[in-house]
């Protein structure tokens, strides 16, 4: 098993999701007010940290959230049920309830900061509640939906369709040839910021076909050998990453400038430098908590 050093971001959940159980409404409605529950605030997907912790309220705290606050269930940890409650029509984090417990932060800055657990907990909890808001209509009939089994499920109040989180699975790909990676960004990325690329699986498509296609498309690249190594619930807001490393014929490369605005190959030196904390303007790596740096530790040996 691997340290909580080496666990990849978002992975390594502690909870039980309790799926039998958070079908009952009654268990649910027992659980909302049990003592040992807690509830974790999120603001627009991020938590409140205070003291290099998430904040989780206790039922008492109940009282004071918004009525129209979405709750949803996360599971269970030692017996003590773990919610999730979205706090985002406040008008802005200060004016959000509880926001003097702590600091609204940025999940992406989070995963610096907070253990593990917690930000496994967190990943959960953002993906749910993201979800919850984009789903308030049935995709059948349009009529509004409503959330059921926890959280775990929205159903059609008019034609009764039930509608279940999805996951977007993404193929993100370290092209490699000899003793070099490809690396590049999108246009939404500052200069030298240089990722894996990646792309979302398309219908009826195995995720080493996406993989294939989304270098061929986006940087004329064509892969051979295609290898899955780990991949990475990803919730920002819904994603799940599947990693690979892949060999290519040739370093020729051709990009689609809409997708990719630049890319180049780094070889493995260099690499080894960064990840041994040399610091360059024009070329800095993903940050840990991404499959992206992993991939790259990966075929650096690291």
């Amino acid at each position: 098993m691997n340290s909580a050093k080496d666990q990849i971001t978002f992975t390594g959940n502690p909870l039980d999701r309790a799926s039998d159980a958070r079908i009952n409404p009654q268990w649910i409605a027992e659980r909302l007010g049990a003592d040992k529950s807690v509830f974790l605030p999120l603001y627009r997907g991020d938590p409140l940290v205070r003291d290099g912790r998430a904040v989780f309220l206790s039922s008492a705290a109940r009282g004071e959230f918004p009525p129209q606050a979405p709750v949803v269930f996360l599971g269970l940890r030692n017996d003590a049920a773990h919610f999730a409650v979205d706090l985002s029509d406040a008008p802005s984090p200060q004016d959000a309830p509880f926001a003097d417990f702590g600091a609204w932060t940025p999940l992406r800055e989070a995963a610096f900061l907070l253990p593990a657990d917690d930000i496994a907990i967190i990943g959960e909890a953002r993906w749910f509640l993201d979800w919850h808001r984009r789903h308030r209509f049935c995709a059948v009939c349009g009529s509004a939906t409503t959330l059921k089994d926890g959280g775990s499920k929205r159903q059609c109040e008019a034609c009764g369709a039930e509608h279940f989180p999805r996951s977007d699975p993404v193929a993100i790909v370290l092209a490699t040839h000899e003793d070099a990676c490809l690396l590049g960004r999108g246009p939404h990325f500052p200069p030298g910021f240089l990722s894996a690329l990646a792309g979302f699986v398309e219908a009826c498509e195995t995720p080493e076909e996406c993989a294939v296609r989304e270098l061929r498309e986006e940087a004329g690249v064509i892969l051979t050998n295609v290898r899955y190594q780990f991949s990475q619930p990803w919730p920002f807001p819904s994603s799940l990453m599947m990693g690979f490393i892949a060999d290519t014929k040739d370093r020729a490369l051709t990009l689609d400038v809409k997708e990719i605005v630049e890319a180049r190959w780094v070889d493995r030196r260099t690499i080894e430098h960064l990840l041994d904390g040399e610091k360059r303007e024009d070329l800095k790596l993903p940050p840990r908590f991404t499959i992206a740096r992993r991939l790259v530790e990966r075929w650096a040996g690291r």
